[in-house]
């Protein structure tokens, strides 16, 4: 089997690979679902808009209830005239007026099911206050929802380059040995889901433009990389990887510029397209605050001369490799990298490492409570592709197969039963010591 998992090549077990990866998407959406309806039923979180979902999540019932973009008018229905603290949504000194550190990209990505869940509640004469029961869920499994397609996406990218024992080898290590199921359906209304899903589609429309360009793939392109950063502004590094898409070499970045200028109609058109986009959050920051860039965080912010490398990628409390060990194979992958993969090595090498160094000199490095280290989820679409290119080489060598399979399989089992442990408040939320992994290891109580 582990030859038939990262291979698919004998007749009977290809079978069975090409219908499961074939299937995947959907049985991982009916697996998120039972999961989603066992969080919380069984109480195990509270209601989905909670944390930092509250701040992504407050554009819409001010929008499309109260016909307001100052959130004054939500701020007093639900809050009694104030937002909570750990909302980040802070009244801006000189002008008195709220500013949200969190931008408008998931409110707009989840716009449909908020009208959705307006309809049904009105229908049902529940309160339309924007917070009751549709609301709530409309919000979870609109993250539950670009998790998926965010996995589809990737789904037919890796079908497309890599065998189906490696693609589906791939999709299952990326779920389920990283916190991205966590993120589907348990934090669902945080950023992170929308963001793996737009990541995803920025790699697919960055591959298409580069080797077809036609105008719906450029005013896509546009369209989603103005939602990549409208969700996460950090997220502005990652259009990094259209310029230096199949660059190996400075001969290969002018070749590239070169091409650039050769398209600048287009170039310009999605330029216009990119800017119209964000162009509604910078006013909405210009209407509060007189300024077109803003953060609301106040005193905290960046530590660039002293980022916590070690931590965010090692450390027992946060540390991505630590939590997700089976992301060590993308360092791998790197290496060893051919063909398709290859294009995006050195796009995906400078955008983690730009990404990683603005995550390690965050104040809090550790991003709050988390499952994990929620912010490299964003990114684990770039991950997957070098995950795949070791699974290619793996799958070429007897030896090396069944090594890798078998210490993925141990990896990703380790991920699901830690990540149940998060799910049943056995693993700390944040600041987790060597101690209390060590005594909390395997157990679920």
């Amino acid at each position: 089997m582990t030859r038939t998992w990262l291979a698919g090549k004998d007749s009977r077990g290809g079978l069975l690979v090409r219908l499961a990866l074939r299937r995947f998407v959907a049985l991982t959406g009916m697996l998120a679902l039972f999961a989603y309806v066992w969080i919380y039923a069984g109480h195990l979180a509270e209601a989905p808009i909670r944390s930092d979902g509250v701040s992504y999540y407050v554009y819409l019932p001010s929008w499309l209830l109260y016909q307001d973009v100052t959130l004054e008018s939500v701020a007093r229905e639900c809050c009694g005239g104030t937002f909570p603290a750990f909302t980040a949504i802070v009244r801006w000194r000189a002008t008195g007026r709220w500013v949200d550190a969190h931008p408008i990209g998931e409110a707009i990505l989840m716009a449909p099911f908020f009208v959705a869940a307006h309809l049904l509640t009105r229908w049902s004469n529940l309160p339309p206050d924007g917070f009751s029961l549709y609301y709530q869920h409309a919000d979870g499994l609109s993250g539950l929802v670009y998790f998926l397609l965010g996995l589809a996406i990737v789904r037919r990218l890796l079908r497309r380059h890599f065998a189906d024992g490696v693609a589906l080898a791939t999709l299952a290590t990326l779920t389920f040995g990283t916190n991205l199921f966590h993120y589907g359906v348990f934090d669902s209304s945080f950023s992170h889901a929308y963001s793996f899903f737009l990541v995803a589609a920025l790699v697919a429309l960055t591959d298409a433009w580069w080797t077809g360009p036609r105008w719906p793939v450029t005013l896509a392109l546009a369209l989603v990389a103005a939602l990549v950063v409208l969700t996460r502004h950090p997220n502005v590094m990652f259009l990094l990887l259209v310029p230096l898409y199949d660059v190996a070499s400075v001969r290969d970045l002018w070749r590239n510029l070169s091409a650039l200028w050769v398209r600048r109609r287009a170039v310009l058109i999605g330029a216009v397209v990119f800017v119209a986009g964000v162009f509604p959050q910078l006013a909405m920051y210009h209407g509060a605050t007189g300024h077109w860039l803003v953060s609301s965080y106040g005193d905290l912010g960046f530590t660039w001369s002293s980022p916590h490398l070690f931590g965010v990628l090692f450390s027992v409390q946060k540390g991505l490799f630590f939590w997700s060990p089976v992301l060590l194979f993308s360092l791998a992958g790197l290496v060893v990298a051919r063909g398709w993969a290859r294009r995006w090595r050195s796009g995906v090498a400078l955008t983690l490492a730009l990404d990683t160094y603005v995550i390690a000199s965050w104040w809090d490095w550790q991003y709050g409570g988390s499952y994990g280290h929620r912010g490299f989820t964003d990114t684990l679409a770039l991950f997957a592709i070098f995950v795949a290119a070791f699974f290619a080489w793996a799958a070429e060598r007897p030896r090396a197969r069944r090594l890798v399979a078998a210490v993925a399989t141990l990896a990703v089992t380790l991920s699901i039963v830690q990540m149940l442990q998060y799910w049943l408040h056995v693993i700390p939320f944040a600041d987790t010591t060597w101690d209390q992994y060590r005594r909390l290891f395997l157990k679920f109580h």
